[in-house]
């Protein structure tokens, strides 16, 4: 059974060579000095590191891809991305705003109306909730920095497949509309998955591709990033 890898980055991770010249290899090992006792001590069954700064890069690939097998990682292995997914977001939205598509204190409700109208969960004692009307309006950058007052993720997250969710982001959006939420807009911190997906919804509906699409003919595609 294979068992679940780790990716580290340093400063990037690079899927792939650009329309330039490709980085040298610095000829150092810092990540793997420190990344190799929590390999030998199975911590850790296996990382990818890069740093990289002017053309000079250093790789690390250390441990194993499938443990039971001893198959040793690569830079071709595939991983699962979780919240390093969250600033591809950031890119899109940056990109939209550069070009006047967009501004990060739009309120979300320009472009998802049913977030027009928020509800705080003010208390829950004994299965009674107390709601209060939000009175900040909610902007794009709330969505982004984690200050929108959503929680981590979806009450229903699991039945609805969990990360993957396995429906439109669109979809996520309205139900997170539909849900109370936990503080007033921008004026409390609290992580949350639920935020980034209403950013990609924006994306969305600013630019009327699906938000992968937008990503990939936009951003991923003029990098080189093909795999």
């Amino acid at each position: 059974m294979k068992k679940s890898m780790m990716i580290l980055v340093g400063a990037a991770v690079l899927a792939g060579c650009c329309n330039c010249n490709c980085p040298v290899e610095s000829g150092t090992t810092f990540a793997e000095e420190v990344l190799a006792p929590y390999v030998k001590s199975g911590e850790l069954p296996g990382a990818i590191n890069v740093f990289y700064k002017d053309g000079v890069q250093e790789t690390c690939c250390i441990g194993y891809a499938d443990v039971v097998a001893k198959r040793e990682i690569t830079l071709d292995d595939v991983y699962m991305q979780c919240s390093q997914t969250k600033g591809f977001c950031g890119v899109t939205v940056a990109k939209l705003v550069e070009e006047g598509k967009l501004r990060l204190d739009d309120p979300v409700s320009m472009y998802l109306p049913e977030f027009k109208e928020l509800w705080i969960e003010t208390s829950n004692s004994n299965g009674v909730r107390k709601l209060e009307k939000a009175k900040n309006v909610l902007t794009v950058r709330m969505c982004l920095n984690h200050t929108g007052g959503f929680p981590f993720e979806l009450p229903n997250g699991q039945a609805m497949g969990g990360w993957s969710r396995r429906m439109p982001l669109r979809s996520v959006a309205a139900t997170a509309a539909s849900q109370p939420i936990k503080f007033e807009p921008g004026t409390k911190q609290s992580y949350s998955n639920v935020g980034i997906d209403i950013g990609a919804a924006v994306v969305e509906k600013v630019t009327g591709m699906r938000w992968e699409d937008y990503l990939k003919a936009n951003v991923l595609d003029p990098l080189g990033m093909n795999d």
